[in-house]
């Protein structure tokens, strides 16, 4: 292309200033092109370069028939040496050969007098420094015209490829999130029917948590309905007014359809004509079911806790009236015989009530001791048989017994296994209406020893039979409550079954159809049954029997009184203190062979004491027996460390401290 150097000819006014780009028109040769000199050029032509050069905005001309090309230095700027300078001038056609078939027709329609035209973010690759690029435009097209026709094309363009990237990039990040997110998402579009109520909704997008989250697959372009028959009208009211108001809104809300909780926050996207929405939520089933169930296990906890204060002011009724009539008495003695066995009684009662309660805390917390030896389950059944028998005939019930011939070994504690059946006969035998069938089924098979308890009593529903391990679940069972008892049997017989490793299980056909428990635990196969040395029992007084000098320690003073009555009967010399620091001043006064000392001293406790004791040459070789409410290991253990030689829980067992005493005497 040949330049003219026009430097001593006033240029154009019309081309003055611009720049670089209006320095190269006016020192173009325009005379050699067919455009012609620039004085000559029309009017409209002049008039929009004018305009084109004096704007900051990119801007490109297409002029004539043959679409010659002029433009400014913003748009020069986005061009590179493959374009700039030669397209100036240049027929568009030649210059934008390879993007032509892109943007040819646009032009052709411009010039023939169709309208202008508008483009965002338009993809039109060019070729510049070299390489082929995807260049993206912002960009429209008017009409250079007068009254009659179009005589070229104005075109403003920006070019926006790194806007178009980074939103590309953030587009993907924002995709990536989406899908690495726990919460699920979905957009949805309200359905309405023709009077606006939301009858149903469509997901329109959902990312990959979104399965996982409602177990729905393929949910895109179906709707709710479709995907869940039956789902509950709320929904759609709760999606619909968020579409409708623009109201975001935080909710939990459960589903019957779909067995599950939902966590959800709902906004609108979009203008409200649209009715999208967009959800983002997590499915809480698990913690909502887990709540619940921590407010079904405190209720029942509650019910409990009345049912105990219930259980033990019954025994405390009948020990007041005993205790009023015996002051009352006189010398009668088969009233004092009389009271006294319903104070024992009732007693025991209260004994067993608070056993069960330690047994369980025990049990809990992973602190009962188990003494497992070589034990054969058909002597336990026979021992549990014999504690129950007597509630069993009292109800009048028949007790089936089968066992099979050959010894049913397991490794187990016998005391504790004992308890467990014996749970099992008495919960039969308390909820089997007078006058019933208990079947107990002993059997071996394989590597399992088998034992179930059936009876026809008043039976279980579903709900009860998932709760019936559980502490205090007899809250339950209120269909026979006169019974008694506080609802921790069962759970006490499944720990501790499964502290043998073994596992019970409890089913029904429904009230009043009977229950059956069955319990499986390690079989011992071809293993010789170990001998087990006999129970010390209490001795027959003869000539070697000494009475022993006895200290009773304990602040309660009706309790020391009534053990050392309770020893004084029996032969024994007995004395009392209440007191701790004077323990030691009055025992070396009478030099006790045995101590009785209560743990719970005010003063100083009996460990403590025990210790002092020991300490002491002169009263070094006594007997101390350790008298606590705790019976645990290491109960025992810590009053073993202390120096004490037995360890008695209270209430003491008369039977067990008078036969020891009996062995201490004749020693």
């Amino acid at each position: 292309m040949k330049q003219t150097d026009l430097s001593d000819t006033p240029p154009p006014a019309f081309l003055a200033g611009g720049g670089e780009m209006g320095a190269l028109m006016r020192s173009h040769d325009w005379g050699s092109h067919p455009m012609g000199v620039p004085e000559l050029w029309p009017s409209l032509l002049k008039s929009t370069l004018r305009l084109l050069l004096t704007s900051n905005h990119p801007m490109f001309i297409w002029w004539g028939d043959e679409l010659h090309q002029f433009y400014n230095d913003a748009y020069r700027r986005t061009l590179g040496p493959e374009h700039h300078p030669a397209a100036l001038g240049q027929c568009g056609r030649e210059c934008w050969a390879d993007a032509w078939h892109l943007i040819g027709t646009e032009i052709d329609d411009v010039m023939a007098g169709r309208g202008a035209s508008w483009h965002e973010n338009a993809l039109v690759p060019m070729t510049r420094h070299g390489n082929r690029e995807d260049v993206y435009w912002t960009y429209g097209c008017s009409p250079i015209e007068d009254e009659e026709r179009v005589h070229g094309v104005l075109a403003l363009c920006t070019e926006v490829t790194g806007e178009v990237r980074l939103r590309e990039k953030l587009k993907q990040s924002y995709v990536t999130v989406i899908d690495s997110m726990d919460e699920g998402l979905a957009v949805i579009q309200i359905i309405v029917d023709d009077a606006g109520k939301p009858v149903d909704y469509r997901f329109l997008e959902v990312n990959p948590a979104f399965e996982r989250q409602t177990g729905l697959v393929g949910a895109i372009g179906k709707t709710a309905r479709e995907l869940v028959p039956g789902l509950e009208e709320r929904w759609f009211q709760i999606y619909g007014k968020v579409a409708l108001t623009g109201e975001s809104v935080r909710f939990m809300e459960g589903s019957e359809p779909m067995n599950r909780w939902f966590d959800v926050y709902a906004i609108r996207v979009g203008p409200a004509e649209e009715k999208k929405v967009a959800l983002m939520f997590r499915d809480v089933s698990e913690r909502t079911r887990t709540e619940q169930a921590l407010r079904d296990a405190d209720r029942r906890k509650d019910e409990f806790l009345a049912m105990l204060a219930h259980e033990l002011r019954n025994p405390l009724a009948p020990i007041s009236a005993a205790a009023n009539l015996l002051q009352l008495a006189g010398t009668d003695p088969a009233r004092v015989r009389q009271a006294s066995a319903v104070i024992g009684r009732q007693v025991r009662h209260i004994s067993g009530l608070i056993d069960d309660l330690l047994d369980v805390s025990r049990v809990t917390r992973g602190m009962i001791p188990l003494v497992k030896v070589r034990t054969d389950v058909k002597r336990v059944v026979a021992d549990a048989i014999e504690q129950v028998r007597p509630l069993i005939e009292s109800r009048g019930h028949r007790l089936t017994v089968q066992t099979q011939a050959a010894s049913a070994l397991v490794l187990g504690d016998a005391k504790r296994l004992v308890q467990v059946v014996a749970n099992l006969l008495n919960n039969a035998a308390k909820y089997t209406p007078h006058g019933g069938n208990i079947a107990l089924n002993l059997e071996v098979e394989g590597d399992k020893v088998r034992l179930t308890v059936l009876d026809n009593g008043i039976g279980m529903t579903a709900k009860v039979l998932e709760h019936a391990f559980e502490l205090f679940a007899q809250a339950e069972r209120e269909t026979d409550r006169a019974q008694g008892g506080l609802g921790i049997g069962l759970a006490l017989v499944k720990s501790l079954v499964e502290l043998h490793g073994g596992e019970v299980v409890a089913s029904s056909d429904g009230l009043g159809l009977g229950s059956r428990f069955t319990i499986c635990l390690p079989h011992l196969l071809a293993q010789e049954e170990r001998t087990s040395a006999p129970l010390v029992t209490r001795q027959e007084r003869g000539a070697g029997w000494t009475a022993l000098q006895v200290m009773v320690v304990d602040d309660n003073v009706d309790a020391a009184e009534m053990l050392a009555m309770l020893l004084e009967t029996t032969g024994h010399q007995v004395s009392i203190e209440h007191h701790a620091l004077l323990v030691l001043q009055r025992a070396q006064a009478c030099v006790p062979d045995v101590f009785l000392l209560d743990i719970g001293l005010p003063d100083l406790d009996g460990y403590a004491l025990a210790r002092q004791i020991r300490a002491v040459p002169k009263l070094a070789g006594a007997v101390l027996i350790a008298v606590t409410g705790y019976g645990d290991e290491q109960a025992r253990q810590q009053a073993s460390a202390a120096g004490f030689d037995h360890h008695f829980v209270k209430p003491i067992e008369t039977a067990k401290l008078l036969a020891l005493l009996d062995t201490l005497a004749i020693a």
